[in-house]
């Protein structure tokens, strides 16, 4: 996971909130480092910066190694003391990917002269999903990418 792409995904509408919330406290840096290390998991955040056991010590250094320690400090800020859930953005990924899908099909059957068959099984190989996949993301609509600051300034 880049900060670019994670930049990307946060337009699309399936964006969870437990993302949007990590971007916001960690920046797009550090999410991005830690939805790639810890993606799906529950992980306990030490009750304070530095921890209080060793537990919490250990658990600290190892955050400070993947996401350095001012971004570590302000995660513990944030979450401190409960467990912060990464999100693994599985469905929000497939969904960008169904979208690069929808447009790449078209481009094969209209400018390449691909068969629709053919443009199914070269798609399937590509992304390691089935034909039935493919055709499925080809039958939903494109993504509406949104700008996350505007949102904020709807209230």
């Amino acid at each position: 996971m880049t900060p670019e792409l994670l930049l990307e995904l946060s337009r699309l509408p399936m964006f969870p909130r437990t993302a949007a919330d990590l971007c916001r406290v960690a920046g797009m840096e550090g999410a991005a480092r830690i939805i790639s290390a810890w993606g799906g998991q529950e992980w306990p955040v030490p009750i304070r910066v530095g921890g209080v056991r060793p537990q919490g010590i250990r658990r600290y250094a190892h955050l400070c190694e993947i996401v350095g320690e001012p971004v570590a400090q302000r995660i513990v800020q944030g979450w401190g003391g409960s467990r912060l859930q990464v999100p693994n953005l599985k469905e929000v990924l497939w969904s960008r990917s169904q979208d690069l899908i929808r447009a790449e099909f078209d481009t094969l059957t209209a400018i390449n002269g691909y068969s629709s068959p053919e443009a199914v099984f070269e798609l399937g190989i590509k992304y390691g999903v089935t034909g039935k996949a493919i055709e499925n993301a080809l039958k939903r609509p494109d993504n509406v990418k949104a700008d996350p600051l505007a949102q904020g300034q709807l209230f």
